[in-house]
């Protein structure tokens, strides 16, 4: 069996798992909103719940289809084999 070619349709799975690990992110950086306002930095409810995650989870999505097209590109000429030649 070669590995020729990956879905993009996988890259959507990796852009929702980083916008679900930068949930408990937002959740930490609201937990500290006193001592960062103490610094002077200023955090807001929808910068913290709704822009980073969302943000991020695109950011993920992106890297993870450019990933994927870099690797569709290489894998049309070198195919990963699971076939073992004896």
């Amino acid at each position: 069996m070669k590995l020729i070619k990956i879905n993009y349709g996988s890259a959507v799975f990796f852009g929702a798992l980083a916008f679900v690990m930068y949930l408990p992110l937002g959740l930490f950086m609201w937990s500290l909103r006193d001592a960062l306002l103490a610094q002077g930095v200023a955090i807001t409810a929808v910068q913290t719940f709704i822009v980073t995650p969302i943000i991020w989870g695109i950011s993920g999505y992106l890297i993870f289809l450019v990933m994927i097209v870099i690797y569709n590109l290489i894998a049309k000429k070198f195919p990963i084999s699971w076939e073992i030649k004896k």
